[in-house]
C-alpha cells in the first residue's frame, strides 16, 4: 500500500493511477490551487486562473474525459503597455505598436543577433541573450520583476528550461515590420470547464480516490512507512509543500538548510463580480508598477456559467502580496479600462503559489531528492518536488511515478 501525502492535482493524479494500492491524506481541501467558489451567481477560481492545454494529444485527451463538459477557445491574451492592450506574447504583438517603436525594436534585434555575446548566467542575462534589450526592458524585465518580487539576476537558468521558448526569429521579424504571428502555440487552444470552474478538474479526479481529510503529522521508520503513528505503507509519495516536511519527518533535520534554502513566492486572488460586459478577452498581464495586479482573468469569457447573465467574473493576481487593499485592485482595474459596476470583491490568499529558482536551487533540490529517495519517499509535483510545473507534465509525470512505485525502482518516478 502506498501512501500519497496532499490531495492537490499531483497527488490526486497519482492516486488515479494507483487506483485502490493507495491512500491519500489531505490537511485541509482537496484541489490544491485547482479551487473554485460560487458566490451569488459569481464563480471564483481562487487559486488564480488556469486552464487545460497540451500538445500531448493523449494527455490532453485524458484530462478533458474528467472534466466531462467543456468549452473550447482560441487564446485571447494580452499585455498592458502604455495604455493599450498589446497582444501577447509581447514579440509577437510589435506589430501593433507605433512604427518608430517597431523600428526600435527590429534594430535592436538585429543588432543583438550579430553581437558576440557571452553565454547567459541568470535569467536577466537570457532575456538580453535571448531578445535583445529593447524587448527586455519594454516588457520581459518589469513584467517578471513584478511577478519575482526581485532582481532576476537572482534567478537562475533552471527557470528557463523548458518554460520560456526561444522566439522564432522569423516571427520577431514579422511582427517588427507589421505583419501579425503567433506565439506560444502550445497554448493558443486551450478548453475550461463549462460549469463550476477549473475545482470541476480536481473534483472529478478525487471521485475514485480514497481521501483521509487528516493532516500528516508524523512520519516514521519501522520497517515499513508510518504515519500518524499507525497507519502503514511500503512507499510514500510526497506532493505537500517541502517546507513542511521538517514538522513531519524527525530525520529531515538533515537537510533542513537545503530546504531552508528553497524560495517561492505567495499569491493573492482578487475575485470581483461586476455588472455588464467586459472586454472580449481572456486575460491580461500587467508590468506597471502603478498597478497592484500582475495579471487580470476574465473568467466569465472562459465560461458563460461563470457568472450570472449580464455580469462578469474577473479575478486579480497579486504575486507576494505585501499590504494592499481591495480599493487597490478596483483602481487597477479601472486604469486598464474596466469600469463596470463593482457587484462583489472577495480575497483570497496562498502561501504557496511560485516556485523561485534561485542559483541555489540545482544542488539544494537534488540533496532533497536523493535523501527522500533512500527512505522509500518520492517527492512529486510543484510543490513537492519544488518545480514549476503545468498541469499536462504533471499529469503525464503521475504516471511515471505510479509506476515507480508499483515496480519497485522510486527513482524512475524522477525521470
Amino acid at each position: 500500500m502506498i501512501c500519497v501525502v496532499g490531495a492537490g492535482l499531483a497527488g490526486l493524479c497519482v492516486a488515479n493511477e494507483l487506483k485502490s494500492n493507495c491512500v491519500v491524506f489531505e490537511a485541509k481541501k482537496v484541489g490544491g490551487l485547482l479551487n473554485s467558489e460560487k458566490i451569488d451567481g459569481f464563480t471564483f477560481d481562487t487559486g488564480g486562473s488556469h486552464i487545460i492545454f497540451s500538445k500531448d494529444t493523449e494527455i490532453l485527451k485524458e484530462m478533458l474525459n474528467y472534466v466531462g463538459d467543456y468549452v473550447e477557445h482560441r487564446r485571447r491574451a494580452f499585455i498592458f503597455y502604455n495604455g493599450k492592450l498589446v497582444k501577447y506574447p509581447f514579440e509577437n504583438g510589435i506589430f501593433s505598436l507605433p512604427a518608430q517603436e517597431r523600428f526600435e525594436i527590429l534594430k535592436d534585434f538585429v543588432e543583438n543577433l550579430l553581437r558576440k555575446k557571452e553565454e547567459p548566467k541568470n535569467l536577466l542575462d537570457w532575456f538580453r541573450y535571448v531578445f535583445g534589450n529593447a524587448i527586455t526592458e519594454k516588457y520581459l524585465r518589469p513584467y517578471n520583476e513584478k511577478i519575482w518580487k526581485k532582481d532576476l539576476r537572482e534567478i537562475s537558468l533552471d527557470w528557463v528550461g523548458g518554460r520560456i521558448p526561444n522566439p522564432p526569429i522569423d516571427d520577431v521579424l514579422r511582427s517588427a515590420v507589421g505583419i501579425e504571428t503567433e506565439g506560444y502555440t502550445h497554448q493558443l487552444r486551450f478548453f475550461y470547464p463549462l460549469s463550476g470552474g477549473i475545482e470541476t478538474l480536481a473534483r472529478n479526479l478525487a471521485k475514485n480516490v480514497a481521501i483521509r481529510m487528516e493532516a500528516v503529522r508524523k512520519i516514521e521508520f519501522e520497517g515499513k512507512i508510518v504515519v500518524n503513528g499507525e497507519h502503514e505503507f511500503d512507499k510514500l509519495v510526497y506532493t505537500a509543500p517541502l517546507k513542511d516536511l521538517p514538522s513531519m519527518l524527525k530525520e529531515a533535520k538533515e537537510i533542513r538548510d537545503e530546504i531552508d534554502k528553497l524560495e517561492c513566492n505567495s499569491l493573492a486572488v482578487v475575485g470581483i463580480g461586476v455588472k455588464g460586459r467586459v472586454p472580449n478577452v481572456h486575460w491580461i498581464y500587467v508590468p506597471q508598477k502603478d498597478i497592484v495586479f500582475h495579471r487580470v482573468a476574465f473568467l466569465s469569457n472562459y465560461s458563460p456559467n461563470m457568472a450570472p447573465k449580464n455580469y462578469a467574473t474577473i479575478i486579480a493576481e497579486i504575486s507576494n502580496p505585501e499590504d494592499f487593499s481591495e480599493d487597490e485592485v478596483l483602481e487597477g482595474l479601472r486604469k486598464i479600462g474596466i469600469e463596470n459596476e463593482v457587484e462583489l470583491v472577495k480575497t483570497w490568499k496562498w502561501k504557496y503559489a511560485y516556485v523561485v529558482y534561485n542559483h541555489s536551487y540545482r544542488v539544494s533540490i537534488e540533496k532533497i531528492r536523493s535523501f527522500l529517495l533512500q527512505r522509500n519517499i518520492l517527492p512529486f509535483g510543484r510543490f513537492g518536488a519544488w518545480e514549476y510545473l503545468n498541469m499536462d507534465a504533471v499529469w503525464k509525470r503521475a504516471k511515471d511515478v505510479a509506476y515507480a512505485c508499483t515496480n519497485g525502482n522510486i527513482e524512475q518516478g524522477q525521470r
